[in-house]
């Protein structure tokens, strides 16, 4: 031990003399001809370095490539040319030891040190970030591919500091990409806002709180999107976190599944419980014309000779009706069978319009009540289109089958219009004076086994099957109605001809 040597000196130097080789960093120094003079015990491992490396180049020794440029040479020439003392290494910066072809990604510096303002050594420390930086580019990469933000809570400055694509992703301002307490709030909805304040209260007061809390974002476009988010804390300081960590989740995208699930699992409810009213009522339904005929039908096979004329003729004219409802009936049952397994049948051809309305007026005046007028309403220019006549004839008819069941005076009024030319669509009605339907009522007219009207005959699967017929035609269907004044139907079909 050298005396001359203060003690404070002394001191120094063993605790950097034992410091050296426990450093978790990686050091070499370096002397003043750029030989390698020292080398620290992570160095040496991490690199596979023999104790013959002393004493020569490091240039030869070691590369330092920056950025695909080996710098090394450059760097160490700057340092003893005192153009600058400290030379930090980039983020993309690795280490290659030559011989056993070693490299890893480095973070790091390169120090001059000065005795006396005269540069005395080199020091190259450096740490291997290569696993961490794997681990931040796979999670950024995961990360891209989802909705899903990184975040923390900074307690000495009181802000969030969040990922940047958070700002992108809902289109709002960044200001180096945090926000405070009182902007996260602004943001937030009210109705959610103590719920997520709660939690992170309980956070910041040093109680764990792990659960995931639910709360909706405003976006720039004003809209309002559910996001999930999670947290926990990275160490405690006393009684309060250090700081606390966590991801938020935008969840719009299930919510809008759960309400489209929710809503068919509703529709499928309501459709099974009219039903089961339909299959209840059916027996009815069916029991009522069959009831007619088999009865009128006994009478007139029985002989009776007391049945006069007028008897034959009003029962013969009751089995025809009640057998026109029976086929009805029927027909909306096997058509439905049909739509359901997907096996209803259609035939195209080109068909004049005025020819099949011409032909159901002929065919539903004689349908008519008394005091009801049909009136037909075509344009002066005859129009043809593509479509199943039959199929046609079945919409319209089951129309005009309706209004007849609720017009008890004034008029109902079938025709088409051709749309404007750019639309190329045209347009049939079906218009009556009957009684009108309630806002209710217009809101699952066209759903399956609805009846507006209990007391009137029918499956309620007349419009339902309407519909399904419309949009094989690639049209629309739509209905205005007023309590009292009447309803009508508009059915809006592409204009086109088949060659």
């Amino acid at each position: 031990m050298n005396p001359d040597i203060p003690q404070e000196v002394r001191i120094v130097n063993a605790i950097a003399e034992q410091l050296f080789d426990v450093w978790p960093v990686s050091i070499v120094m370096i002397d003043l001809e750029d030989r390698i003079w020292r080398v620290n015990k992570q160095m040496g491992d991490e690199l596979q370095l023999d104790a013959d490396v002393i004493g020569k180049p490091v240039v030869n020794m070691l590369e330092v490539v920056q950025d695909k440029e080996s710098v090394l040479p450059r760097y160490l020439q700057d340092l003893h040319e005192g153009r600058r003392r400290v030379i930090h290494l980039s983020s993309n910066c690795f280490i290659l030891e030559p011989k056993r072809r070693i490299s890893f990604l480095i973070q790091g510096a390169l120090v001059g040190i000065y005795e006396e303002e005269r540069l005395a050594r080199i020091v190259l420390y450096y740490r291997n970030v290569l696993e961490e930086s794997t681990q931040k580019h796979l999670l950024n990469i995961a990360l891209s591919r989802t909705q899903i933000f990184q975040w923390s809570y900074d307690m000495e400055r009181n802000l969030m500091i969040i990922d940047p694509r958070y700002f992108e992703y809902l289109g709002i301002p960044t200001r180096d990409y945090t926000l405070t307490p009182e902007e996260f709030a602004y943001l937030m909805h009210p109705d959610d806002r103590q719920s997520v304040f709660d939690a992170l209260s309980l956070q910041l007061d040093g109680n764990l709180y792990e659960a995931p809390v639910e709360y909706r974002l405003r976006r720039d476009d004003g809209s309002w999107e559910w996001f999930e988010a999670q947290s926990t804390y990275v160490g405690q300081l006393k009684e309060t976190p250090f700081r606390i960590v966590g991801i938020c989740m935008s969840t719009q995208k299930y919510k809008d599944t759960e309400e489209r699930l929710n809503e068919a699992l509703r529709t499928a409810r309501r459709s099974d419980e009219l039903k089961s009213v339909f299959l209840a009522n059916m027996s009815h339904e069916i029991r009522t014309p069959l009831n007619a005929i088999v009865g009128f039908s006994s009478l007139l096979a029985s002989g009776e000779s007391d049945l006069t004329k007028e008897d034959i003729i009003e029962f013969t004219s009751l089995i025809e009706k009640n057998s026109r409802l029976l086929m009805v009936l029927i027909s909306d049952i096997l058509d439905l069978s049909k739509i359901e397994s997907n096996t209803m049948e259609f035939n195209f051809y080109n068909v004049s319009l005025h020819r099949v309305l011409n032909e159901i007026g002929s065919a539903q005046r004689m349908n008519m009540h008394e005091g009801v007028e049909l009136l037909l309403d075509l344009p002066g220019q005859e129009v043809t289109i593509y479509t199943d006549p039959a199929r046609l004839n079945q919409v319209i008819n089951n129309l005009v089958n309706n209004a007849i069941k609720f017009t008890s005076e004034g008029n109902i009024r079938i025709g088409y219009r051709p749309g404007p030319i750019a639309s190329e669509c045209v347009r049939i009605f079906v218009e009556d004076t009957g009684t009108g339907m309630s806002k209710e009522v217009l809101g699952h007219i066209f759903d399956r086994f609805y009846k507006g009207d209990a007391f009137k005959q029918g499956t309620g699967l007349g419009l339902s099957i309407c519909r399904t017929i419309v949009k094989r035609f690639e049209g629309k269907i739509e209905v205005v109605s007023t309590p009292g004044k009447g309803t009508c139907f508009t059915i809006t079909l592409p204009l086109k001809i088949e060659g």
